[in-house]
């Protein structure tokens, strides 16, 4: 019987709108009402997974960052960096090819240096042949507009992820190998979320062992858990679940590694669809 469900944000508990249905929204409640928990799994920093839930949609965890910061009721109980010579490292490649990036603190707006805004802006400028998914491209033009914090100097407060995209899918690949060649200095983990990003965080960090510690603080096993996601970057935690799903638009590499398939993509309320076949079965 499932006992706690964990959930991506974008492109599987979001529309592409970013926004959580009135629907998914009642059944979320009431299954917790029914005491099984609720988990978020993303890679969005805590802040950000707050900024568009529902007032009235409180998880009982949310794993943010893909697995650097874990919490409880607006409390870390589990939190990892990524030390600033390897910062520093990583925004001076960026820089020199043209790399988009982000840098997001612990607390506090993501921040890029001052002397990158050309770069990033010029990232920003989407043609419309551009080839990058709609709620990507979206997302990287409002956080340039809106979210950015514009820095001189590297943050001193512990930085929890550093997030790297490219609208040129060749030009992305050959930095996730630049990116995989600091492994031979320093120690750190990658994670992507489709063929254009990728996010440098902690060694040994992601999804699952996020939610891991979040089943472990409210005694559950893996076999209690129900994960549902749709990219790369959410396969540890669906191969780790006792119960999986892919959502309709996830990933092919995704589908083919978890059987399970919802029959309705992320805008067509896909997660809701397939929480309420799955409570028939169980009432």
């Amino acid at each position: 019987m499932v006992k706690a469900v964990a959930l991506d944000m974008d492109g599987t508990l979001l529309d592409d709108q970013h926004q959580v249905s009135e629907e998914l929204t009642a059944l979320l409640r009431r299954w917790q009402g029914m005491g099984i928990r609720f988990f978020l799994a993303t890679g969005r920093t805590a802040r950000e997974a707050a900024d568009v839930l529902p007032k009235q949609l409180k998880p009982d965890g949310i794993v943010g960052a893909n697995g650097m910061v874990v919490m409880i009721d607006g409390k870390e109980i589990d939190a990892h960096e990524v030390p600033v010579p390897l910062t520093e490292a990583l925004v001076d490649g960026a820089r020199k090819r043209g790399i988009y990036y982000e840098i997001h603190p612990a607390e506090g707006p993501r921040v890029a240096f001052q002397e990158d805004r050309q770069i990033l802006e010029n990232e920003t400028d989407f043609r419309i042949d551009t080839g990058v998914a709609a709620h990507e491209a979206k997302s990287r033009e409002e956080a340039v507009a809106n979210k950015i914090h514009w820095v001189d100097a590297c943050p001193t407060e512990r930085i929890i992820k550093i997030y790297f995209f490219h609208r040129k899918k060749k030009t992305m690949t050959a930095w996730k190998e630049e990116v995989e060649g600091l492994k031979e200095r320093f120690s750190f983990t990658t994670s992507s979320s489709s063929e254009h990003n990728v996010e440098v965080m902690a060694a040994g960090v992601n999804k699952a062992t996020g939610v891991e510690t979040l089943l472990e603080h409210y005694g559950l096993d893996r076999s209690d858990l129900l994960a549902i996601g749709d990219a790369n970057n959410d396969l540890p935690l669906l191969k780790m679940a006792g119960q999986a799903a892919v959502m309709q638009n996830g990933s092919e590499e995704v589908k083919r590694a978890i059987r399970d398939v919802t029959p309705k993509t992320n805008d067509e309320n896909g997660v809701y669809d397939y929480l309420l076949q799955l409570e028939m079965k169980m009432e």
